[in-house]
Parts: structure tokens; sequence; C-alpha cells
């Protein structure tokens, strides 16, 4: 017989409710614990303040929220593989500094994209009001 996991059991209705949950409780966690997705939030408003100021075009602003969307659940996967690798070992390791380098080492290239996607965007209609 297949052994069945936790959310197999129980009603439908109650399994969705607590995965949103979950979902909703890794969120919170993250913005209480992890400054950098703080200072990622902070500077989203300054950027959606620059979509209130400069004409957005709406594939400019789909660009933008795709790339805020992705940025940010790329820090919260970089939270949760780090979270994963202090499961496995608090020793120095090898192979945990790889998992973890190479996470926050996609999270500086999101970055990178990020910004360019914000500097095609923005630059020309900086340049446009001299």
């Amino acid at each position: 017989m297949k052994k069945k996991r936790r959310k197999d059991t129980g009603s439908k209705f109650k399994n969705y409710r607590k995965e949103y949950r979950h979902a909703i409780d890794g969120i919170i966690y993250a913005m209480e614990k992890e400054f950098n997705l703080v200072l990622i939030m902070i500077f989203i408003l300054i950027i959606f303040g620059l979509c209130f100021l400069f004409p957005i075009t709406i594939p400019e602003l789909l660009a933008i929220v795709i790339s805020v969307g992705v940025l940010m659940a790329t820090e919260m996967l970089n939270t949760s593989i780090e979270a994963l690798t202090d499961l496995v070992t608090t020793k120095e390791n090898s192979l945990a500094k790889i998992a973890k380098d190479t996470v926050s080492g996609a999270i500086f290239l999101f970055i990178i994209m990020f910004i360019a996607v914000l500097g095609i965007i923005f630059i020309p209609k900086i340049i446009e009001l001299f």
C-alpha cells in the first residue's frame, strides 16, 4: 500500500486553506527575518512611485511587475535554500558553501537583469525631461 503524505488526508478545502496559510507564513517570515527582502520592498515602492511620475505603457508595467515578482521569489528561494543547508549542517562544508554561494549568485544576476529592465524603461523617460 502506498504511503500517504499529510497533505493527502482530510478535505481538499482544508488542505488548500493550509497550503495558502503556509505560503503566507513563509512570506511573513521572510519579511520579518530577511533584511534584503525589506530593502527590495523599499526599492519596489520607489519604482512604483516612478511609474506614477512617468508615463508607463502596459508592456513596460508588465515587465516591471514580472521582474519584481521573480526578484522577490528568488530572494525567498535563497532563504529556503540557506535554511535547508543549515538544517543539514552548520559546520564549515564546501558543498554547503557552494549551495549558498550559487543561490546568492543567482539573485545577484537577477538584480543586474532587473536594473537593466529598469534602465531600458526609465532612462529614455528621464532623458526626455532634459
